[in-house]
């Protein structure tokens, strides 16, 4: 039971969203988790890398879109 004056509409809105589908790229020594937006383009979700520099490039940064 919810102790709450906000409608169920309000607190369950995006709980069934659209599901994320992950695709895992290869790319030397690193790995991409990739999900496509609403849109079609694949935007990193995670950089799995064993080279510390790798986190610090923007265009590996969570959120970035990817060609």
């Amino acid at each position: 039971m919810l102790w709450t004056t906000l409608s169920e509409s309000e607190i369950y809105s995006g709980w069934w969203g659209p599901e994320l589908r992950f695709e895992e790229w290869k790319d030397g020594h690193r790995t991409l988790i990739v999900a496509r937006d609403e849109t079609g383009t694949p935007r990193l979700v995670r950089l799995i890398s064993p080279i510390a520099s790798d986190y610090l490039r923007p265009e590996w940064q969570p959120g970035a879109p990817l060609r």
